[in-house]
């Protein structure tokens, strides 16, 4: 008897520290997802000689994700594709009967509305816009023509960055309109570069949100 209860005591001890060692993981993990949900994550944006380049990463440490145009890559030469023999005819599988799928009704419209604008607000107020530099050229024909591009160009960027101004935090480190007068003067490079930062707390959390209303309202019964 005394055997059995060592044995069994023997397997709690092990169990228990099983248990501890997962509870530890798990804390870990836990611990980690906040510190990833608080970690505000950046990329940069770079069109430069007719190059776009996007870089991404946390931390202000960014890593080159995306260029186009991309680089060319060296070509490989092709294999020969070895012919296969036929293979025999399957028997034809029964059909499965489709499954009846949710109503779309008006009040899983208004749903799905009020869903994707609260991400849609939610995702906005966490952007934050940085570092914005732009030099751009303004050419023309002659210089009466680069003189009214100047103008309207100088309306259009007014306007649409008003509006920006109004959803997102946007801070400018450079906004110039250069005008180009041709060959005898200094060629004016094109150069549009900025930092998108996020922190994905505030997104995370409104998306499970969302998602909850979805299921609650029986509006993932149309996608499944």
């Amino acid at each position: 008897m005394s055997v059995v209860l060592s044995i069994l005591g023997v397997v709690g001890g092990v169990l228990l520290f099983l248990l501890k060692c997962i509870g530890i993981l798990l804390l870990v993990v836990l611990v980690l997802a906040v510190l990833l949900m608080l970690c505000p994550f950046c990329a940069d944006v770079l069109w430069e000689n007719e190059t776009l380049t996007v870089k991404a990463g946390a931390l202000g440490i960014t890593f080159p994700v995306f260029r186009y145009p991309a680089p060319e890559k060296p070509k490989k030469e092709k294999k020969k594709k070895s012919k296969k023999k036929p293979e025999a005819e399957s028997k034809p599988k029964p059909e499965a009967t489709p499954r009846k799928k949710a109503k779309l009704t008006l009040n899983i419209v208004c749903t799905i509305l009020r869903g994707a604008g609260k991400l849609t607000k939610a995702v906005f107020g966490a952007l934050r816009i940085t570092k914005i530099n732009i030099c751009l050229g303004v050419r023309g024909e002659d210089p009466a023509d680069v003189a009214r591009s100047y103008g309207k160009l100088n309306a259009w960027l007014g306007g649409a960055l008003g509006l920006l101004d109004r959803f997102l935090y946007l801070d400018f480190e450079q906004l110039r309109l250069v005008p180009d007068l041709g060959p005898d003067q200094p060629t004016v490079e094109d150069r549009v570069s900025f930092r998108v930062t996020a922190q994905a707390y505030a997104i995370v959390f409104t998306a499970l949100r969302v998602l909850y209303e979805f299921w609650h309202e029986k509006v993932l019964d149309l996608f499944l």
